[in-house]
C-alpha cells in the first residue's frame, strides 16, 4: 500500500491543480483529489505566443485503472483476496464478496459476514446500498479482482510516476492556468467522467459524448439519482449548481420502509421544479414477490401524492444481483422476464405507464438478455469510457459515474446523462407508388404541407396549411435508385430543396429548381407511430416549427425527437371516396369479401373482419371527408366509425368500430394502388387496413400493419343501396298506396277480425291484436304520410300510434301503440299485392312486414312483425 499512497499524493497534487482551472478537464469535481489518476501533461507555444495544453488521462478505460475495483473507478482495490474465497464467487462491494451459495464474505479476511444491516435475515432483505456506504457499485467476478490486483502488483513503482508528473514543470502548470481563463466552464452537475466521456454540443444542443466522439445523447439532462445515504439535500443549491434531474429512491422489496429522505427529495422537487422521476430497488426472485413489490410502489406512491404527470422522468424498476441471507437471486432471463412482465403490468394497470428498467451493463447482457427487458431498459449503468450498452432508438439515460460531487449534497453522488438519440436513418424506408401525394400533419392531419400563395418561384418557403385540396397542397414523388424520393411540387414542378444544401436546426426548406442533388432527395421512414421525411444530406427531418398547427407555420429542417412535428401522413391526391353516399369496401385478395361488422353489432370494440357478400347493411359504410385525401367511414348498421384500438401504432392493432371522436385513431388516408385499388392508411400510425398474412377468409378478423404494398392490404370501393336507400326507394315507390285518413285495417285472414287495440287502452304499451271488427275507436286508425312516403298509423281512440317494442327488428318482435316519437319504429310502407290487399312493411329493416302470430282468427291473437312470407298473416285490407 506504501507506493499507492505516495502516488495518490501526487496525483492530489496535479488533479487540484487541474481542476482549479478548468472542472472540465477533470474527470470529478473538486474531489477528484481524492481519486488516484495518472496524468501526463505536456505544453507547447503557439504561433502567437499563447500557451496550449493537453491532458492526457492514462486510465483510458476502467480496465487500466490498475488501483481502482474492476469497473468501479471509485472504489479502491483491495491488497489481496482472501485465498479460501472460490474465483466464482461475486465481489458486492469494495471490501465483500458473496458465494453461489448466498454466502457474504471479508474479502481479505475470508470471515463470513453477518450483520443483518449488510446482508438483512431471513425475513427482512437490508438496505441494498448499506453494503457499500450509500455509494453504487457494480459487481464483478473474484477472478477480475484478483488479475487486477495481480496487474498492479507489476506497475512501475510510486517514484517513475512522480518523475512523470512532475518532469513538466511549473511551465505545464502555468499553462493550465492561462488556458483556464479562457475557458467555457461547464455548471458543476455536468462533469466529464474520468474514462474520456464528455459533455459537449450537437445539432445546438446539450449533448453527452463517449469517448472518440461517438453521441450518448442530443438534447441530454445532468441527471442525479439520490436516496438517504446523500443526505438532506440542499435542493436550491444543487438546482443553481447545474442539476437538471433527479431519479428519487423510493424503497425497496416489498412491505419494507420508505426511503427516509424520499419524501423530503420529492416535495423538494416539486417546489423547486426539478425534474424527476423514482427508483425502486427488486428483491424480487418470484412474480408473487414482483406483483408485491408493485404494489408496495404504487402505495408510496399514492402516499406521498405523486400522479403519473408529477414525473417527467419514469417509474424505474432497479435489477441488480443483490445479497439476502437465506436467499439467492435470480440467474435465469425467462424467470427475470416474468418478474418485470408482472411488476410492469401492474404499474400501468394503476395508472403509471411511463415505466423503465435500471441496471448495469454486465447484468443486462447476461440475467436480464431478454429482448423485452432490453427494450423496456432506459437507464444503464457504465463507469467506463463506452456505455457498453445498445439502447433503442428514443430517451436514454448513462450513470457514468459514481463519484461526482455537487455543491448542496454531501460527499459522492452519482452522475447522468439523460436525453435521447433518433437516428431514422435506422428505420425501414417505406416505399409508396410513384405518384401525386399530400403530406398531412400528425400535429393536425386536416392540414399538410403548402406552398404560400401557390407561388411558382424559387426560394418560396413550404409552410403547414388547412387543408383545400389545391394544387399547391400536392406533390409528385418520384422514386430514385437509391430508395430516396425527390419531391416536386403539382403546381410549380419545382422541388422540394434544403436551402444552400447547408442541414442544420432551423435551416429552410423551400421549393427550388430540380437539380439532382442531395438537397432535393427525400428517404420516407416509419417510426412506428407515422412517417418522418428525412434529407438525404443526413440525420435530418422535416419539422413543423414549435409543432405549432396554425396556418403560416413555417416547415424546416431539424435533428429529429421523434415528436408528433415530425410526423406525417400520405395520401394519394389521384384517389377519392365518394362522401354522403353508401359504399361497399371489398377486398382485393378475394373479391367476394368485404368489410363487414360481425354478427351486425352496433356495440363499440367489435372487432371488424372479412365476409361474404350479402348486402346487409353491417357491410355498407359511408365516408365524410375531414382533410386532403383523409376520410372517417360510418358503418349503416351501427352508426360507428371505423377506428383503430386504443389508437395503437403497433403492427398486429385491432381494426374495430367504436363511437365517433373525431380523433386520428378514426382518420384513413388513400394510397392510390391504379385501376381503382386503394390502400387504408391509419392516420395515428401510417399503418394500414390489412388481412392478416393474407389469409383473405370469411370471417378473418382485420390489423393494422406496416404499409407494404401487398393484395392483402388493398381494397375497392363501390357504391351501393344501404338497406335504408332501400325503404327510401320502396317507400317514395309506394306513397299513393295507402290514402291519409282514418281507416279500419281487416286482416285478409277474416273479413271480420280487424286490428285492435286490447281493451281499448288509452296507455302507451298497449297490446295491438286481432279482434272482431265492432267500428270502435280502438280500430280506426288515421293514416298519414310524411316527405319520403313513410306512412304513421295513429290510433283514433288513444292517440298514440302503431309502435314495433323496444323498436326490435326480431321475428315475433311485438306491436303496440306507443306516444309519437317519429322513429323508424313508427313508420310503414303500404305495399300493394295486386289483388286489394296491403303489405304494412316496417320502416326499421327492410323485408320484416306486419305478422298476426300464428296466421291465428282468433280473437285477441298477437300482431307482430316477422320476415316477409306473403301469407294471408301479413296482407290487410282498408276498410
Amino acid at each position: 500500500m506504501a507506493w499507492k499512497r505516495m502516488r495518490s499524493v501526487v496525483a492530489t497534487v496535479s488533479a487540484t491543480m487541474i481542476c482549479a482551472g478548468v472542472l472540465a478537464s477533470c474527470g470529478t469535481s473538486g474531489s477528484a483529489a481524492g481519486k488516484v489518476v495518472d496524468t501526463v501533461l505536456s505544453a507547447s507555444e503557439s504561433s502567437d505566443g499563447a500557451s496550449s495544453v493537453s491532458a492526457v488521462t492514462a486510465a483510458g478505460n476502467t480496465s487500466d485503472a490498475t488501483d481502482a475495483m474492476p469497473g468501479n473507478p471509485s472504489q479502491e482495490l483491495p491488497d489481496s483476496v482472501d485465498s479460501s474465497i472460490p474465483n466464482n464467487a461475486t465481489v458486492v462491494s469494495s471490501d465483500l464478496a458473496v458465494t453461489k451459495d448466498g454466502t457474504v464474505k471479508d474479502l481479505e479476511t475470508g470471515e463470513t459476514v453477518t450483520d443483518p444491516k449488510i446482508v438483512g435475515t431471513e425475513d427482512t432483505p437490508p438496505d441494498p446500498l448499506a453494503k457499500t456506504n450509500g455509494q453504487r457499485f457494480i459487481p464483478v467476478s473474484v477472478n477480475t479482482v484478483r488479475k487486477a490486483i495481480e496487474k498492479q502488483t507489476n506497475t512501475e513503482t510510486s517514484a517513475s510516476k512522480s518523475t512523470t508528473l512532475s518532469s513538466a514543470g511549473s511551465s505545464v502548470m502555468s499553462a493550465v492556468l492561462k488556458s483556464s481563463t479562457k475557458a467555457s466552464v461547464k455548471q458543476t452537475a455536468l462533469q466529464n467522467n474520468s474514462y474520456g466521456a464528455y459533455w459537449g454540443t450537437y445539432g445546438g444542443t446539450q449533448a453527452f459524448f463517449e469517448k472518440g466522439g461517438t453521441l450518448f445523447a442530443q438534447n441530454a439532462q445532468g441527471v442525479i439519482d439520490v436516496s438517504e445515504h446523500n443526505g438532506t439535500i440542499d435542493w436550491a443549491k444543487a438546482k443553481a449548481n447545474g442539476v437538471q434531474g433527479v431519479i428519487i429512491r423510493l424503497g425497496f422489496g416489498w412491505g419494507n420502509r420508505l426511503d427516509y429522505q424520499a419524501q423530503r427529495n420529492i416535495s423538494e422537487c416539486k417546489r423547486l421544479g426539478i425534474p424527476f422521476g423514482i427508483y425502486w430497488y427488486s428483491y424480487a426472485y418470484q412474480n408473487d414477490q414482483a406483483q408485491r413489490e408493485a404494489e408496495t410502489l404504487v402505495s408510496q406512491l399514492r402516499e406521498l401524492g405523486v400522479s403519473p404527470s408529477d414525473l417527467s422522468y419514469p417509474v424505474f424498476y432497479d435489477l441488480e444481483k443483490w445479497v439476502w441471507s437465506g436467499h439467492n437471486p435470480p440467474t435465469s432471463p425467462s424467470v427475470y422476464q416474468g418478474l418485470v412482465s408482472t411488476w410492469w403490468s401492474h404499474l400501468n394497470s394503476a395508472g403509471f405507464t411511463n415505466l423503465s428498467v435500471y441496471s448495469y451493463t454486465s447484468y443486462l447482457n447476461g440475467p436480464l438478455n431478454t429482448n423485452d427487458i432490453h427494450s423496456k431498459t432506459r437507464w444503464a449503468a457504465s463507469y467506463g469510457s463506452h456505455v457498453g450498452f445498445a439502447f433503442a432508438n428514443g430517451v436514454r439515460g448513462w450513470q457514468y459515474s459514481d463519484n461526482g460531487t455537487i455543491p448542496g449534497i454531501s460527499g459522492r453522488v452519482d452522475l447522468n446523462a439523460f436525453g435521447n438519440v433518433y437516428d431514422v436513418r435506422t428505420l425501414s424506408a417505406v416505399t409508396i407508388p410513384n405518384g401525386t401525394y399530400y403530406i398531412n400533419s400528425m400535429v393536425k392531419d386536416s392540414s399538410g404541407i403548402d406552398i404560400p400563395g401557390a407561388s411558382t418561384s424559387n426560394g418560396a418557403r413550404t409552410q403547414l396549411y388547412q387543408a383545400n385540396g389545391s394544387s399547391a397542397q400536392k406533390f409528385v414523388f418520384t422514386k430514385q435508385s437509391d430508395g430516396s424520393y425527390v419531391i416536386t411540387n403539382a403546381l410549380s414542378g419545382k422541388a422540394l430543396d434544403v436551402a444552400s444544401g447547408l442541414a442544420g436546426d432551423g435551416t429552410v426548406v423551400q421549393q427550388y429548381t430540380p437539380n439532382g442533388t442531395k438537397a432535393q432527395r427525400w428517404y420516407i421512414r416509419d417510426t412506428g407511430s407515422g412517417y418522418c421525411i428525412q434529407s438525404a444530406l443526413g440525420n435530418w427531418v422535416l419539422d413543423i416549427a414549435n409543432g405549432s398547427s396554425a396556418n403560416g407555420t413555417s416547415i424546416r429542417l431539424y435533428t429529429p425527437n421523434a415528436s408528433k412535428a415530425q410526423k406525417f401522413t400520405l395520401s394519394s391526391a389521384t384517389a377519392a371516396i365518394p362522401t354522403n353516399v353508401s359504399l361497399k369496401i371489398s377486398s382485393v385478395e378475394n373479391t367476394s369479401l368485404t368489410m363487414d361488422v360481425p354478427g351486425a353489432s352496433t356495440k363499440n370494440g367489435t372487432r371488424m373482419q372479412i365476409y361474404q357478400a350479402n348486402g346487409s347493411d353491417a357491410q355498407i359504410f359511408n365516408a365524410q371527408q375531414v382533410g386532403n385525401g383523409v376520410y372517417s367511414l360510418t358503418n349503416a348498421a351501427s352508426g360507428k366509425v371505423l377506428d383503430v384500438a386504443g389508437a395503437s401504432t403497433a403492427n398486429g392493432g385491432v381494426v374495430q368500430q367504436y363511437a365517433s371522436n373525431g380523433t386520428a385513431a378514426q382518420h384513413w388516408s388513400l394510397i392510390d394502388y391504379g385501376s381503382g385499388k386503394i390502400s387504408l392508411t391509419s392516420n395515428a400510425s401510417g399503418k394500414a387496413v390489412d388481412i392478416p398474412a393474407g389469409n383473405a377468409s370469411s370471417s378473418v378478423k382485420l390489423q393494422i400493419y406496416s404499409a407494404n404494398g401487398t393484395k392483402a392490404q388493398q381494397w375497392t370501393v363501390t357504391k351501393v343501396k344501404s338497406e335504408r336507400d332501400k325503404l327510401n326507394d320502396l317507400a317514395a315507390q309506394n306513397k299513393g298506396v295507402l290514402s291519409d285518413g282514418t281507416v279500419t285495417m281487416v286482416s285478409a285472414l277474416s273479413a271480420s277480425k280487424a286490428l285492435d287495440v286490447s281493451g281499448a287502452s288509452r296507455s302507451s304499451c298497449a297490446n295491438v291484436q286481432l279482434y272482431q271488427s265492432n267500428g270502435t275507436g280502438a280500430q280506426r286508425w288515421v293514416v298519414s304520410h310524411d316527405s319520403q312516403g313513410y306512412v304513421t298509423l295513429r290510433n283514433a281512440a288513444s292517440g298514440k300510434v302503431l309502435d314495433i317494442a323496444g323498436a326490435s327488428t326480431a321475428n315475433g318482435a311485438n306491436v303496440q301503440q306507443y306516444a309519437s316519437n317519429n322513429t323508424w319504429a313508427q313508420k310503414w310502407i303500404a305495399v300493394s299485392n295486386g289483388d286489394g290487399t296491403v303489405t304494412l312493411h316496417s320502416a326499421l329493416k327492410y323485408g320484416l312486414v306486419l305478422d298476426v302470430a300464428g296466421a291465428s282468427r282468433a280473437n285477441g291473437a298477437n300482431v307482430q312483425v316477422y320476415a316477409s312470407n306473403g301469407t294471408k298473416a301479413q296482407r290487410w285490407v282498408r276498410k
